[in-house]
């Protein structure tokens, strides 16, 4: 029977058409579980060989190691689509998508009230939301006061969550979810299901940094005939 197939980090690798050195180094990574070790010699299953191939094609599709240990992670847990994507339930496909209607700007977080009343606030900040403190940093560097640099990365970081949100169950849902749920969900689909998400998420990421260096560019570009706000 299948399942009674074992390979030893030799044979796997070579099964698999990688290194030794990768698989060690998706164990040490935490992408891989360890095999079943008897005696000195540690043996692997069709089910590790699943594992490093579907990691073999996310590698190939421009996922990160980190990105597809999260996915991978999310996975074993058994969480669901919407879980494992970071987004609402997705939508009825008869269900049409509406535009949501404009709101207020949002009020300070907290973790942005701690970080002002700190001692040092842009390293409060930057523990709390790194990826938005060199924006903030350079906003106050030219002169803005931390307060108001925070709010306006804020109300950026409001607006942007409010497009993914809008859009990303739906767009998720086609090019994942959908094929995965008509699907016999066999380990075979399984894998598949996880290509499509590392898929999905490159293709969304380059399309929403596409189109936000094309909004920025009419702001900036001097031939636009559009003046900086």
């Amino acid at each position: 029977m299948i399942g009674t197939v074992e390979y030893t980090i030799d044979e796997l690798a070579r099964v698999a058409d990688t290194t030794v050195r990768s698989v060690r180094v998706y164990h040490e990574r935490g992408l891989l579980p360890s095999p079943d070790v008897r005696g000195r010699i540690g043996y692997y299953d069709v089910n590790h060989l699943s594992r490093l191939q579907t990691i073999s094609r996310l590698l190939s599709r421009g996922m990160k190691l980190n990105g597809i240990r999260e996915l991978l992670e999310a996975w074993d847990r058994g969480d669901g689509l919407a879980e494992i994507l970071g987004v609402p339930d997705p939508p009825d496909e008869s269900a049409t998508a509406a535009a949501a209607p404009a709101t207020p700007s949002p009020e300070l977080p907290e973790y942005m009230h701690k970080a002002l009343a700190a001692t040092d606030p842009l390293e409060a900040y930057r523990l709390a939301n790194p990826r938005c403190c060199d924006l903030a940093t350079r906003l106050i560097d030219a002169g803005l006061p931390a307060s108001a640099a925070f709010s306006l990365v804020e109300r950026f970081r409001a607006d942007v969550d409010q497009a993914v949100d809008r859009y990303a169950a739906e767009l998720f849902f086609h090019l994942a979810g959908k094929p995965f749920a008509q699907s016999d969900r066999t380990p075979a689909d399984r894998n598949d299901f996880e290509t499509n998400i590392a898929i999905a998420r490159l293709m969304t990421n380059r399309a929403a940094a596409e189109l936000i260096d094309q909004v920025l560019s009419r702001h900036t570009d001097p031939q636009s005939g559009e003046p900086a706000q």
